[in-house]
């Protein structure tokens, strides 16, 4: 299961790489709107996981 976790990772690297490659926007754009959607999905990844911890306690 592992393995296949990693080549699924691997491959959205890969996606991700190539999208940003032939973006349509300019550079700081994409890195712009690239980093809101990092840190909008680390917030939601994060509030999850309190949620379901603080729902154990």
């Amino acid at each position: 299961m592992l393995t296949r976790m990693r080549t699924a990772l691997k491959f959205m690297t890969y996606g991700l790489v190539i999208g940003l490659l032939f973006a349509p926007r300019r550079g700081a754009e994409t890195r712009r709107e690239l980093v809101r959607w990092v840190t909008s999905t680390a917030r939601d990844l994060t509030g999850g996981i309190r949620g379901t911890m603080g729902a154990q306690r």
